[in-house]
């Protein structure tokens, strides 16, 4: 029995056979449907919060493999109306963006003689090692699409001489200038150890608060938070736009499958997530390079 996730209600949806295409919904009979089902939340809920790098892009959820989406990018108002005179109207801008997207699969087979002499939950060690993949293909596919962004030459903040400021802040100005907020930094943990460690970051602690956690605010940077993800290049820093948006996920279906192999002996589940990041609006990015030696 194969059960798939629908990326724009979030319901689930059973495939009755191989063959047989049309989808029908999951009712409590169905065992094997409902014990996929079970899996397929599990890790997906392990992986959630690895997720790190999706938070950057702006989601766009859908049930097909290939579509054409127009993101909503800009909207350009009049400066000083005179008085008595009637106001243009304001053009939303739209960007065109085509998906094709592609899946990453996970693949478990649990033997009857692993599961037989292990002295824990095999199943459950399984399941939290599918989250933890999905979540790496996922947020390096997204840094290989951050990797796209225009070039801006850094220092090395490694260097208690180089201010990171004067990087970020010399960037940030060239991406609003071209009308997106900045809102984002996303660099490899390399790269923030040398800008926590920089003394010109140090000044603006208090009682030398660290981040907490893999998102945080970015001292110094009011409205701009910092995301860490070893996915990304180790000797450059990403700023961006989320608003912009400067990238786009698209977001497909997630299938699961829970079968048995008796003739050879295990138990199996398999799944396959759909997806395709993008750069959409290359003014609203700039990778800082050469900012970890």
């Amino acid at each position: 029995m194969r059960v798939w996730r629908s990326a724009v209600t979030e319901d689930y949806w059973k495939q009755p056979a191989p063959n047989v295409f049309e989808a029908q919904a999951i009712t409590p009979t169905d065992i094997s449907a409902i014990e996929a089902v079970v899996i397929l939340e599990e890790v997906l809920g392990l992986a959630r919060p690895q997720y790190v790098l999706r938070d950057v892009c702006r989601p766009v959820r859908m049930d097909s493999l290939t579509a054409r989406v127009d993101v909503a990018t800009a909207l350009a108002g009049q400066e000083k109306v005179p008085p008595l005179i009637e106001a243009e109207i304001s053009a939303q801008a739209y960007t065109a963006v085509n998906f094709d997207l592609w899946k990453n699969v996970v693949h478990v087979v649990i033997s009857d003689e692993a599961r037989k002499k292990a002295a824990h939950d095999i199943m459950s060690l399984h399941t939290a090692d599918a989250a933890r993949d999905l979540a790496r293909m996922e947020n390096k596919q997204i840094d290989e699409a951050v990797d796209g962004a225009a070039d801006v030459a850094g220092q090395d903040w490694g260097d208690v001489a180089k201010n990171p400021y004067a990087d970020i802040v010399g960037v940030m100005s060239a991406i609003e200038d071209n009308g997106y907020t900045v809102d984002a930094i996303v660099a490899h943990p390399l790269v923030w150890g040398d800008f926590f460690g920089n003394p010109f970051v140090k000044g603006q602690l208090q009682g030398q608060v660290m981040p907490g956690s893999k998102v945080f605010s970015v001292p110094g940077l009011p409205g701009v938070t910092g995301y860490i993800s070893a996915a990304c290049l180790n000797t450059s820093a990403f700023v961006l736009s989320r608003a912009a948006p400067a990238l786009v996920l698209g977001e497909g279906p997630t299938e699961a499958a829970l079968y048995r192999d008796e003739k050879a002996g295990y138990d199996a589940y398999i799944i396959r997530q759909w997806l395709e990041p993008k750069l959409v609006i290359a003014g609203a990015i700039r990778e800082l390079t050469g900012v970890h030696a």
